[in-house]
Parts: structure tokens; C-alpha cells; sequence
């Protein structure tokens, strides 16, 4: 095991409530709604920020490479038993996936009516008695387009939006120091939903 911190941005230290939860092995499973809705750069953002809050450097894959780490700008070799895990379009599978209670899922979708509707069905399918999902809703557009999640938190889900930001809107890999204030804090947000 290193001794050398994550290379990504820090965030404040964690709450004591939150400490003994950092103590144990969790996983976080990222799901989408659909393709192309933005879940791999989240898996990619829970990554860096979960690293940066427990100093260790977490387990990381995808659906698609393997190799999820290769989206973040600055990775070393994993320190810790914590994972992400990048599951793609495969809600019904969380769930399991997720068991114990302590790991969580997170179902991404696009932030529009379809992607909300798209969302609401996926959200249904990632659900689980031990643990209710955490959604981010990815908007894309230019300006920030009023996202009605009300049906969302309706249906008991807690909701992050995370607004565009010109650095995850380009191809390549995730740089914490690249990203938008909203962004730092919509991740910041998500962590602390997650029991971080």
C-alpha cells in the first residue's frame, strides 16, 4: 500500500458520522438510464472524489474497456477496497449487484422529459429494500435547462443535477483542478447522499 495520497482535488475531511463508514469496504454501482446519458464521466467523477476523501486511491471499472481509471487525468495503482463500478445500461442489475447495504447505486439519466420518463423506469428496476438509489440528472444543454425532478423525489429518490461543464464535454480524461465550481459541488453533493 502506498503512502502517497490520490493525486485528485481534496475535499473537506468527512464528517465523524461518515468516518466509520469510510472504514469499510464499499462499492458504488453506476447505472444509466440509457446510452450516452453521462454515466461513465460520472463513475469517473465518484472515483476521484471518494479517492480524495479517504486519501486512497479506489478500484475502478466500466462496462465497456474495463478500464475506467483511464478517464481520470491522475490515477495510481488502487490503495483501498473500495470500488466504482460502471455497469452501463443494466438497472435491473444494481440491486444485486449493490447487496450490502452499505454499498449504493447510482442511477444516471439525461435531463430531459424523456430522459426523466426513461429514468423513472430505471430507477424502478435498480431499486432494492436495503437501499433506495441516488439519481444524477446529467443536463447537457448550453444553458442550464430547468430540470423538473419533482416526479423523481415523488417516487423517494434523492437527486443531484449535474449542470454542463466544458471540461467533461470534451473527449478524454477528467482533470478535478479542470472542473466548474457547480460541477465540485454537484459531486460534493453526491458524496454526501452516498454516506460519505
Amino acid at each position: 500500500m502506498s503512502d502517497l495520497p490520490p493525486t485528485s482535488a481534496p475535499l473537506p475531511p468527512m464528517p465523524g458520522s461518515r468516518r466509520a463508514a469510510a472504514a469499510r469496504s464499499r462499492t458504488m454501482i453506476v447505472t444509466g438510464a440509457a446510452g450516452g446519458v453521462g454515466t461513465t464521466t460520472v463513475a469517473a467523477l465518484l472515483v476521484d472524489a471518494i479517492g480524495g476523501r479517504i486519501g486512497a486511491v479506489v478500484q475502478a471499472s466500466d462496462h465497456a474497456t474495463g478500464d475506467l481509471a483511464a478517464r481520470i487525468a491522475t490515477l495510481d495503482q488502487a490503495t483501498s477496497r473500495h470500488g466504482v463500478h460502471d455497469i452501463g445500461v443494466h438497472p435491473a442489475a444494481a440491486a444485486a449487484l449493490a447487496a450490502p447495504s452499505e454499498n449504493a447505486v447510482v442511477v444516471v439519466m439525461a435531463a430531459t422529459p424523456d430522459g426523466i420518463e426513461t429514468g423513472l423506469e430505471a430507477l424502478a428496476a435498480a431499486g432494492s429494500p436495503a437501499s433506495q438509489p441516488v439519481v444524477v440528472v446529467v443536463d447537457r444543454a448550453p444553458r442550464a435547462a430547468g430540470v423538473d425532478d419533482r416526479v423523481l423525489r415523488d417516487a423517494g429518490a434523492s437527486v443531484v443535477v449535474l449542470r454542463r461543464d466544458e471540461h467533461l464535454a470534451r473527449p478524454g480524461r477528467v482533470s478535478a483542478q479542470r472542473l466548474a465550481p457547480a460541477t465540485t459541488a454537484a459531486v460534493r453533493d453526491l458524496l454526501t447522499l452516498l454516506g460519505w
